[in-house]
């Protein structure tokens, strides 16, 4: 199944994963969501969509985090060069 949605948030907690060592490794909590006011675009309805979420070990989160913050650096490179960034006036 596949599908987006217009919002994302992640905070820590509240799962956790139990170390081989003993005691536990709180994790990441990345939510997918949309947010008020969104319409699915085929029926024209309030989007219907149920929240979609996944918990990540605190490096995977780091890694995931990283590989945005690299992603909106080059989306904003290739729009500077290609001149699609307007002033507003």
């Amino acid at each position: 199944m596949s599908g987006y949605r217009f919002e994302i948030e992640a905070s820590a907690g509240p799962a956790r994963r139990k170390r081989v060592c003993g005691g536990a490794v709180l994790l990441v909590r990345v939510r997918l969501f949309d947010g008020p006011g969104v319409i699915d675009t085929h029926t024209g309805e309030p989007a219907p969509r149920p929240d979609a979420f996944t918990d990540l070990d605190p490096r995977d989160a780091r890694e995931l985090a990283f590989g945005l913050l690299a992603a909106a650096e080059h989306a904003e490179q290739e729009t500077l060069q290609a001149n699609y960034w307007q002033p507003r006036r």
